[in-house]
């Protein structure tokens, strides 16, 4: 029985079989903006037939520094703030709910039998447009109080915007932080947990007290939270779990029945892959991790090099992927 994609989704976050992998992928924003022009908007959905669409139209437009362009993506050229006595006196956005969720109503309403998740960015993700990430660990050590009060202000709103969106017909709530690179964690995990993990939380716990399931993102190895997100947090599918960096067969028995997938895909070599390499690689990780449910097939950002044809075996790929 085909499926619709929702209902694709909905069976493997429930860790049953749907008839084939769900998948999605995000690549060079570059590379994204010239396949528009090409294929119109929503190309991953008309042109792709990616399964998940992610609705970022409800994060309000917190201050930020300034940023310059350069290579692809935006460097901080100014902090917004310097000094963190100036930090309180820093505006929060107008809660302004008409724009806010204007484009996740036009998702929903545009594409009824996908899957849509609503993007809820958190204190990490925000304070880095505002100042430079390595000086915010530094902060927390230098001025834990102001750090932390500034830190409730800006998960206060993005509760008061996940209790919203929670009121929609959505199918996850997608929260956000990066708190790793390559080789580990950017901060011990006892510093996270006192620091970052009473704001997750609090915009977490909305999303399970509306039994919207939790999907969350943060780059890196990250092996040594599975706990915590698994037990603590109750997250539901996991992003991107890179490859390169973690055990999948260690993860899947551990995490089976509880915690999924919400990725799996090697990002940083699909763009160096032949059509068949692509195919075999997504085979490889939909026997690893989806075999008996619990993976929605996804990339990361895959580089600014990739090719139709690359997308096109991507797309061909999942397809075979079936149960």
């Amino acid at each position: 029985m085909t499926m619709t994609s929702r209902e694709r989704v909905e069976r493997a976050i429930r860790f049953e079989k749907p008839d084939r992998a769900p998948y999605n992928f995000w690549m060079d924003r570059r590379r994204m903006a010239e396949l528009e022009s090409t294929f119109g908007p929503e190309f991953r959905v008309t042109h792709f037939g990616v399964d998940v669409i992610e609705s970022y139209g409800c994060v309000p437009a917190f201050p930020t520094g300034e940023f310059k362009a350069q290579a692809g993506t935006h460097w901080m050229v100014k902090e917004l703030f310097e000094d963190w006595r100036d930090a309180a006196s820093i505006p929060m956005p107008p809660l302004d709910y008409t724009v806010l969720f204007a484009g996740l109503e036009a998702h929903l309403e545009q594409f009824p039998d996908h899957a849509v998740i609503v993007n809820s960015p958190n204190v990490l993700t925000l304070i880095e447009a505002m100042r430079k990430q390595e000086q915010v660990y530094v902060d927390m050590m230098l001025y834990p109080d102001a750090v932390q009060a500034f830190f409730h202000r800006i998960s206060d709103i993005m509760a008061v915007v996940a209790e919203r969106a929670c009121t929609y017909d959505i199918t996850a709530l997608y929260v956000q932080d990066d708190v790793a690179y390559n080789n580990g964690l950017f901060i011990s995990p006892d510093l996270l947990r006192e620091y970052i993990l009473p704001h997750w939380k609090k915009v977490i716990d909305i999303g399970h007290a509306h039994n919207v399931p939790i999907f969350f993102h943060t780059d890196g190895k990250v092996d040594t939270l599975w706990p915590l997100f698994r037990d603590e947090l109750g997250v539901r599918m996991l992003n991107p779990l890179q490859p390169e960096l973690h055990d999948f067969d260690a993860f899947k028995r551990t995490n089976h029945g509880e915690m999924g997938v919400y990725g799996g895909l090697a990002t940083n070599r699909i763009h160096e892959m032949t059509p068949e390499e692509v195919e075999a690689h997504v085979q490889h990780v939909f026997a690893q991790l989806g075999a008996d449910g619990g993976l929605i097939l996804s990339s990361h950002d895959i580089d600014y090099a990739v090719s139709v044809e690359q997308l096109t075996a991507l797309s061909r790929a999942v397809a075979a992927c079936v149960y």
